[in-house]
């Protein structure tokens, strides 16, 4: 059966025979690994849409079992992002999270409309890409359905008290009694470092990164204390509830 789709790459495999895997988020389908026979070394429109930030159209041949890519041709291409280091790491870290939380054959169209706005503005980028990766994860945890509980302390349900504590396990904050339990305020004890006492507020800083559309990051950057606060507390937020260590690890799309 022959389908389209558009789509993005998120990772190449050379295999035996000239051939390729490729693994396609596409709006339709979700994400899929593709074999094809295509020559990525090409100038042609087939060969610019097997490279990475390329927005692109996919014929592709779909067996019982199996894909195969029979011809593409590039929508979008987000070439300038490959002409700057700080560009290309955090766009190469946004398409190794995705690739890391979606599952196989599972559309998600709203995600997809979210990458490549993204990879758009991340092309435009002037000073904040890699803030731009971080709204990404922050807005992608809600379309997932696991965004952190910020409107009240989630284990008693009190919204009259100040709320400075961040749980990982917990899922979202905790008033200050409530953290005393999890024992972080005993005498003698050592906090868990899933649990974060951060020096902003970070109820406004999620609600912000939920609230405010990707263009208006593109000149963002964050001050560096807190760039280095709120990466910590997604990193492990996202590790626990996705599984994914895209922050940790280092950039690799598998290209060759």
């Amino acid at each position: 059966m022959l389908i389209s789709s558009e789509g993005i790459v998120l990772r190449q495999t050379r295999i035996t025979g000239g051939r390729r895997l490729i693994n396609l988020f596409t709006r339709d389908y979700g994400k899929i690994t593709a074999g094809t026979s295509l020559n990525e070394k090409g100038k042609s429109r087939a060969a610019l849409a097997l490279r990475p930030f390329t927005y692109s159209e996919y014929d592709i041949f779909k067996s019982k079992n199996s894909f195969n890519i029979n011809s593409a041709s590039v929508r979008e291409s987000f070439y300038s992002i490959g002409e700057d280091m700080d560009r290309y790491f955090a766009a190469s870290k946004l398409i190794e999270y995705i690739d890391s939380i979606l599952e196989e054959g599972v559309p998600s169209p709203k995600l997809f409309e979210m990458t490549i706005e993204c990879l758009r503005c991340m092309s435009e980028s002037v000073n904040g890409p890699r803030t731009l990766l971080y709204a990404f994860v922050i807005k992608s945890l809600r379309v997932l359905g696991v965004m952190p509980h910020t409107a009240s302390c989630i284990n008693c349900g009190r919204e009259d008290v100040v709320l400075p504590v961040f749980s990982v396990t917990a899922g979202g904050l905790l008033c200050s009694e409530c953290a005393s339990l999890h024992g972080i305020q005993e005498s003698g004890r050592e906090p868990s470092r899933l649990i974060y006492e951060p020096s902003f507020d970070i109820v406004q800083v999620l609600d912000y990164f939920i609230k405010t559309p990707f263009r208006q990051f593109i000149r963002l950057n964050l001050k560096p204390e807190v760039e280095s606060e709120l990466e910590m507390i997604v990193s492990e937020y996202v590790s626990y509830y996705l599984g994914s260590d895209v922050f940790r690890n280092s950039v690799s799309l598998g290209i060759e």
